[in-house]
């Protein structure tokens, strides 16, 4: 199908999947996109925030368009539309892929991405098509389906936004710029993060004014750096702030749940960069968790402000990351020691830690993290930083892994060396493993109190931020009250 073609849709129940290469000729992973469908009216414009599916929202309210998430080689999305199920002022329906703004320096440029119609009820693919190729575009319209003379019909579009989102989304009557306005505050008026420009769209129109200006209010003062900050930047950041807002919602509702809605804490994230990890890495799966646990801290810290290390064989403590800079931070900060690993490869990797040198930001030694990962080394770390405090806080530490646990013993220890501390550690496993001792936290005896938790996933960006928040935030509220009756200052 060619772009501007249309043709008649026989099929009244299809699955669009919208796709892409997993990596470029060089083998250089391509940039993650996230794909909506928008449900407009007569008059083009979208009739309310649950018109827009994606996969934070992935379904509208009837059910009739359903985000399906990811395709199993992870360079795709799908949506399913039912047509005849469509309310009646709904007069047409766009699906729409955006770049991961957790790669804010990437674009469609070069990039082929294809969108393929498949009936449900016979399977028979009804059409494809492909872009002409894009350039600074970071925003793409691919196929309208539409009403036209009591038929529906589709429409090759490929028409690219090079503003992005913002762009994208006021074209259809979503404004952002009166509820992300930015601030120069040190922490933007609530806007929240985590993998993904579909998200944004959501929160965009999801956020009020009001609730925009009450949120301003409280904004708090960053906690100094020893090194100077990656600066903010408003055209790579708008989409992430605006998911940033979406999320901190999502946490403070999981919080509310659990009888804490307003309890503050310090959040730490220690990523681990062993080898096994690449390719979490490479295909943007470890930038995503980065992001999407940057609102948590948002929510819960004191400064908006998330604790981060990396860890293999030995330890590495980054840069704070505060909230106004998740599109700058991520993709200086969120690598291995092999400069591969970072977004968009090595060649961008070395050009933007050049950059941010000449800038004067401090750049890790990357090479001193090692291939093996040691978590107790991480774990001591940890409780040394939060000890050297002059009023330790309760802090909520969060430890990304894949597993290839080899040091349960020192673990153990650990855990029940610190069990009197303000501190709770909750482990997060990529796939399946050999996860040792995190698997049995629960038998782990010798301890004042149970602090420590465990989950692992398959796919961890399959997971729905309510899910996720859940898992992540479901045993601290517990630890808490234990703490707190065991006489430790949480």
């Amino acid at each position: 199908m060619a772009k501007g073609a249309n043709t008649v849709l026989g099929d009244r129940h299809v699955e669009i999947i919208v796709s892409w290469p997993a990596a470029d000729a060089a083998g250089r992973p391509s940039p993650s996109l996230d794909v909506c469908a928008l449900r407009l009216d007569a008059n083009g414009r979208a009739r309310e925030d649950a018109d827009l599916v994606f996969f934070n929202a992935p379904s509208s309210p009837d059910g009739s368009v359903r985000h399906r998430g990811r395709t199993p080689d992870g360079a795709g999305e799908a949506v399913t539309v039912d047509i005849n199920r469509q309310p009646a002022d709904v007069a047409s329906i766009v699906i729409t892929a955006t770049v991961d703004v957790a790669t804010p320096h990437l674009t469609f440029g070069g990039l082929t991405v294809s969108a393929r119609v498949t009936g449900l009820a016979t399977g028979t693919e009804l059409v494809r098509f492909t872009p002409p190729r894009l350039d600074a575009e970071r925003a793409l319209i691919l196929v309208e389906i539409y009403r036209r003379s009591g038929a529906w019909k589709i429409r090759a579009v490929g028409q690219g936004y090079a503003s992005g989102l913002a762009g994208l989304a006021t074209d259809y009557g979503i404004d952002i710029s009166a509820d992300v306005g930015v601030a120069a505050a040190p922490f933007p008026v609530t806007v929240s993060a985590a993998s993904v420009s579909a998200v944004s769209a959501a929160s965009v129109s999801a956020v009020s004014a009001a609730s925009a200006s009450a949120h301003a209010a409280a904004v708090l003062p960053p906690r100094s750096a020893a090194a100077a900050d990656p600066p903010s930047t408003e055209s790579s950041g708008l989409d992430m702030r605006t998911r940033l807002d979406l999320r901190k919602r999502t946490v403070h509702t999981v919080l509310t749940g659990h009888g804490i809605p307003e309890h503050r804490a310090r959040v730490a994230l220690a990523l681990d960069a062993s080898g096994s990890m690449t390719t979490h890495y490479q295909t943007g799966i470890v930038a995503r968790v980065v992001e999407r646990v940057a609102a948590v801290a948002a929510t819960m810290d004191d400064d908006a402000t998330l604790d981060v290390w990396s860890y293999a064989t030995m330890p590495l403590a980054l840069p704070p990351l505060r909230a106004d800079q998740l599109a700058e931070w991520i993709p200086l900060y969120v690598r291995m020691s092999y400069p591969g690993t970072g977004q968009g490869g090595r060649d961008a990797t070395l050009a933007r830690e050049r950059a941010a040198r000449a800038a004067g930001r401090r750049i890790p030694r990357w090479y001193l993290l090692g291939e093996e990962n040691v978590e107790p080394r991480i774990m001591r770390r940890i409780v040394a930083h939060y000890q050297r405090l002059p009023s330790p806080p309760p802090a909520l530490v969060l430890i990304l892994t894949d597993g290839g646990i080899y040091h349960s013993a020192q673990i153990a220890k650990l855990l029940r060396k610190t069990s009197n501390l303000p501190i709770f550690w909750q482990f997060v496993g990529l796939g399946q493993a050999e996860y040792g001792i995190l698997e049995k936290f629960d038998t782990l005896s010798g301890r004042v109190v149970d602090n420590a938790g465990f989950f692992a996933v398959d796919d961890i960006d399959a997971i729905d931020d309510e899910t996720l928040y859940r898992r992540l935030l479901g045993e601290f509220p517990t630890w808490l009250r234990a703490a707190r009756v065991a006489g430790i200052p949480a």
